[in-house]
């Protein structure tokens, strides 16, 4: 078959498809019509998939080359149950990324792609993986699901950013298209509704590409390989000429950095704004050292099980057994006669109970791991573990925000136990790289009503009657007090409701952080009047919910403190703060939930809503708690003025 044809005459828009809202194979010739033409205008291809050939790339090769030619990518997530001759090819593509004696004479050019497949699929196939232009992972479900992984979904991006998703009956085998099988598709540029469905597509995608799916286990092809999922074969060399090396993606040479500065000072705080990669560098410490045989064992600490679980999706994806123990898992002792080469995820409430019974042989050059640091300051972490944490010869603390305002005591147990702050990324930085996204500041005005004013009044009386009497607890105590009042001012409803009624597009992918659920079913009043899409999320709520939303179910999640820290859900546009503390700790977490960069979304733009008390009330200065306001306004202000300049 001839090459294609050269970029120049290539149509590169999604737009020139005919937009039929679906396609059949009685009626259709779906590869002829669809899939080509899509994949030779498109810069990505993301696919889900129950069963996978290497027959379906035969006949798709004309739009897999132009796809390629594109300096597009396709990213496949399909069930282990491969023919072995294609898991062989593809495994041999992903060894050739690691090993470089496979990386053997070129010998055609890319523009023979497209024959290539049709009469070397196998080889093409292996190189197009080590190439990168092709990635495969392989998905079986776990946990609520016992059965196989058997969706069919898929979205084609073009460089312009428009989508195409669709969703139907094919596998991509050959057989499925003698079948009578049929695809919807979606159009992101039709109408709104659509491309909500191709948004809702594409976030399903990541969120099982990046493991982060509960139910679902995502693994790359060498860890498949090892755990037997798939088989590797023969190996062949690359049919075509190597593309040009892609450029490194240098915003984000800081992880490499903060790696090296740990393995240079060996314990001390990682302060990385919330989306910059804190978990990925965490994880490349732990495989660098296990690597370096400079560890034995390593353990990682946090808290909350939406925030662990998400560590645990991460963690099983590499090469060593993970132990788990914190909510319904109890896997603390099975770690303990197992250590040496494992890691253990675990709560920090376990870590008075585990960390005694570690050998000291495993301590000495162990390594631990500390996410939100903060919370290592704690009461009762500073009560129970005084010099359990610096036996260890590794110890690594991650935080956007590690300082805990008001406590010095806890404070000075993270440096002595854990060590100083060695590495620090701040949120400008990240946003003048385009790693975390620009975000505007829209701020909501509000004034104290009368019983919100005397409330305070009595509550500086009551705390300096205390002080006359030598009975005063700390002043922060006080501040807590008057900051909860204004958290739960009922004053803050009415502009908000306004907004709702005059932009309701900014509750589209919103989290609301209110400071209890009786404030929040006064939020919940207003939401349901103008009809908008939105679930609770709070301590005793069903986790299906943050499951729901991330998937694009839910368009707003009502939370307190639940999401605060941790959670990764790219497409969260709008975070709405009725409930903001006066330290900066949890403000800065919250503003990380929608300032991560979503791939489904190249423009994004977040937007913060803000309420700020405008009126003063006697003795504010005691309590602080209007200059808590302009404090966080003016800083806000001055963050969403910085723009992505690298």
């Amino acid at each position: 078959m001839a090459p294609i044809e050269s970029n120049s005459k290539m149509l590169k828009s999604l737009r020139e498809l005919p937009s039929a809202p679906k396609f059949d194979t009685s009626t259709h010739q779906v590869m002829e019509l669809f899939y080509v033409p899509a994949l030779m205008r498109s810069v990505s291809y993301d696919r889900g998939v129950g069963f996978f050939t290497s027959a379906w790339m035969r006949m798709a090769a004309a739009g897999l080359a132009g796809l390629a030619e594109n300096g597009g990518r396709a990213r496949i997530i399909a069930s282990p149950k491969l023919e072995p001759e294609d898991a062989a090819a593809l495994a041999e593509g992903a060894e050739a990324l690691r090993d470089k004696t496979l990386r053997v004479t070129l010998q055609r050019s890319l523009d023979e792609l497209e024959s290539a497949l049709e009469t070397e699929t196998l080889a093409a196939i292996a190189w197009m993986v080590a190439d990168g232009i092709l990635e495969f992972r392989v998905a079986t479900p776990v946990n609520a699901l016992d059965g196989d992984f058997h969706d069919k979904f898929g979205v084609f991006m073009d460089a312009a950013g428009n989508a195409v998703a669709f969703h139907g009956s094919p596998n991509d085998s050959a057989r499925a298209f003698r079948n009578y099988e049929s695809v919807s598709a979606f159009y992101s540029w039709i109408d709104g509704r659509e491309a909500e469905r191709v948004a809702a597509e594409g976030r399903r995608f990541e969120l099982l590409w990046d493991n982060a799916d509960p139910n679902v286990r995502i693994y790359e092809m060498p860890e498949a390989i090892r755990r037997n999922l798939i088989e590797f074969r023969d190996r062949a060399p690359r049919p075509y000429k190597a593309p040009a090396a892609r450029p490194e993606d240098n915003r984000w040479r800081h992880q490499k950095q903060a790696l090296a500065r740990f393995l240079e000072e060996r314990h001390g705080v990682l302060e990385m704004a919330t989306g910059t990669g804190k978990t990925r560098t965490a994880i490349n410490i732990i495989n660098e050292l296990f690597e370096r045989n400079s560890t034995k064992t390593a353990i990682v600490t946090a808290t909350g099980t939406d925030l662990l679980d998400q560590w645990y999706a991460v963690l099983a994806g590499e090469s060593r057994p993970v132990y788990r123990a914190f909510e319904r898992y109890h896997e603390g002792q099975a770690y303990l006669n197992d250590a040496e080469g494992s890691v253990l995820l675990t709560s920090r409430a376990n870590l008075s109970e585990i960390l005694p019974r570690l050998p000291k042989r495993l301590t000495i050059n162990g390594l631990i791991v500390c996410d939100e640091v903060h919370g290592m300051g704690a009461p009762a972490i500073v009560r129970d573990l005084p010099g359990r944490i610096k036996p260890f010869g590794w110890r690594l603390g991650l935080s956007a925000t590690p300082e805990r305002e008001y406590d010095d005591e806890g404070n000075m147990f993270i440096e002595a136990e854990i060590g100083p702050t060695i590495f620090e990324f701040g949120l400008e930085t990240a946003i003048r790289r385009g790693i975390l996204c620009e975000f505007d500041y829209l701020e909501l005005e509000y004034e104290f009503s009368s019983a919100d004013k005397d409330a305070v009044r009595q509550t500086i009386r009551r705390y300096h009657a205390r002080a006359r009497i030598a009975d005063a607890p700390p002043i922060e105590s006080l501040y807590q007090e008057i900051a909860r009042i204004r958290k739960l001012s009922m004053e803050k409803l009415p502009p908000f409701a306004q907004l709702v009624r005059e932009q309701p597009e900014i509750l589209k992918r919103s989290l609301i952080f209110v400071e209890t659920a009786d404030y929040g079913y006064e939020v919940q009043k207003i939401l349901m009047s103008a009809g908008v899409d939105f679930h609770t999320y709070y301590a005793g709520d069903d986790r299906a919910n943050l499951g729901r939303f991330a998937r694009g179910e839910l368009s707003c999640l009502i939370t307190c403190h639940r999401i605060s820290e941790g959670i990764d859900i790219r497409s969260v546009g709008t975070i709405i703060l009725f409930a903001s503390a006066k330290a900066q700790l949890e403000t800065v977490q919250r503003l990380g939930r929608c300032l991560r960069v979503d791939p489904h979304d190249p423009g994004k733009r977040a937007l913060v809503v803000d309420f700020i008390r405008t009126d003063d009330i006697e003795h504010d200065d005691v309590g602080g708690e209007a200059s808590a306001d302009i404090g966080r306004r003016d800083w806000f202000r001055a963050l969403s003025a910085v723009k992505r300049g690298e």
